[in-house]
């Protein structure tokens, strides 16, 4: 799942609502704040910067810095749009830990 496909599923959504339910068939979790942003900047014709794109579908961010996946230890992880991180080496949702 990429930010842009959650900009196809906006385009197809007459509601915030709607964008949320086919979210959730794509078995992807989309707050109602992050389904508005969506929904909002597609259909008020204005596109995502960078930084929206980040903030809000994910991607590394500075402050995931010394948070560890607790399932593998690893440190590369992703903030998830769903909450907690993604992380990379295993493959799995965590919520983190902080690292030694």
């Amino acid at each position: 799942m990429t930010p842009f496909h959650l900009m196809e599923l906006a385009q197809r959504a007459n509601s915030v609502e709607e964008l949320i339910s086919l979210a959730e068939a794509e078995k992807i979790k989309l707050s109602r704040d992050d389904a508005q942003i969506y929904f909002e900047r597609w259909h008020d014709g204005g596109e995502l910067s960078d930084d929206d794109l980040d903030a809000v579908g994910g991607g590394f961010e500075d402050h995931a810095a010394g948070i560890v996946c607790e399932f593998c230890g690893s440190g590369d992880l992703y903030i998830d749009v769903s909450g907690g991180y993604y992380c990379n080496a295993c493959r799995r949702h965590c919520w983190g830990k902080r690292g030694n």
